[in-house]
């Protein structure tokens, strides 16, 4: 979204004047207002500047206008609460009888834990092909970092992340792993 700067007193008018369009968005969506009014507004302001700034974009109706940025505030809003890294999973827990809710939370777990091992042990394996950079990029990968996101972290471009990948991914088809219960051959 757009960085919104300070109202100037024509666009608070007109913001004011247009207020209720953000109730009307809330409602058409169902949406709270005490959990989505702090999200949709700041769309609503950024449309105010927009359609004040820009002559052009005054020959449509300013609703149109406004509930295209509450829509694209909206959709931002559910892209960052849905990125993997921020869904943790919450559960309770009662020492008394932790094992029992741990079976019920998690069945066939010891399986699970067997396969996990396993799966461990493939990656140690599997990270010993990585040279110290390609390993510092799975890994913030694996946290769930966009592409975007491992280049700022790495300060290089998104293309020599893709890159890293991609010579991994190359390395990886010449490498054999050991079957589950198995022996390397």
């Amino acid at each position: 979204m757009k960085k919104i700067s300070k109202l100037t007193i024509a666009e608070q008018q007109f913001a004011s004047e247009h207020h209720d369009d953000v109730k009307k968005f809330l409602n058409h969506y169902r949406l709270s207002e005490d959990d989505f009014y702090d999200v949709v507004v700041f769309g609503y302001l950024c449309a105010v500047q927009e359609y004040l700034g820009n002559p052009k974009l005054q020959e449509y109706s300013f609703k149109t206008i406004a509930w295209n940025q509450m829509h694209s505030a909206l959709v931002d809003e559910y892209k960052y609460r849905n990125r993997s890294k921020r869904k943790a999973v919450i559960t309770t827990y009662n020492e008394e009888n932790a094992m029992e809710e741990l079976n019920q939370f998690l069945p066939q777990r010891t399986m699970s834990i067997e396969e996990h091992l396993h799966d461990q042990e493939i990656l140690q394996h599997l990270l010993t092909y990585l040279t110290p950079k390609e390993r510092e990029a799975v890994r913030l990968k694996a946290d769930g970092y966009t592409y975007r996101e491992i280049a700022e972290h790495c300060q290089i471009s998104v293309y020599s992340v893709r890159n890293r990948f991609s010579r991994f991914r190359r390395r990886l088809l010449t490498v054999h792993v050991v079957p589950k219960g198995g022996s390397a051959a």
